[in-house]
């Protein structure tokens, strides 16, 4: 099946986009891992265990949307679109929690559930690249 150029031009869009939001969010992950790294060096009372996981649920976290990035990146592959998709459901879902609950301020809360959104329809309206291999028989087929 072959995309119609509006097709192609769509999606080349939308990557653009959620290249673009990916980008922004991995950076802005790494800077608000920062007070979470002074945090658990800093805070004696709690214990350590419960210091460690909230650490390192936030390096995975930062770590899955760079390789998503790098993968989006790279490759425009399925895989990367799918990871995009999951990643931006779970942020509506961080977003709506700190609004309903009042974890942060406000606009923490507002520009999750935008940024979800955002990268969501954007990961939709992406097209993953296919490329062509070479079978052992010399044939070539889409991957």
């Amino acid at each position: 099946m072959t995309a119609s150029p509006a097709g192609q031009l769509r999606s080349r869009r939308a990557w653009g986009i959620l290249l673009a939001l990916l980008g922004i969010e991995t950076v802005a992950g790494v800077i608000a891992l920062i007070p979470l790294g002074v945090a658990f060096f800093a805070a004696d009372g709690e214990e350590a265990g419960q210091r460690v996981s909230v650490l390192l649920g936030g390096l995975l976290a930062i770590v899955w949307i760079a390789v998503t990035f790098t993968g989006a990146l790279r490759a425009r592959a399925s895989w990367a679109r799918g990871s995009a998709l999951t990643l931006h459901v779970l942020m509506f879902a961080a977003g709506t929690g700190i609004l309903q609950y009042g974890l942060a301020d406000s606009w923490i809360g507002w520009s999750l559930v935008i940024a979800a959104f955002v990268g969501f329809f954007s990961a939709l309206a992406a097209r993953p690249e296919y490329t062509a291999a070479a079978d052992e028989d010399g044939t070539t087929t889409e991957v």
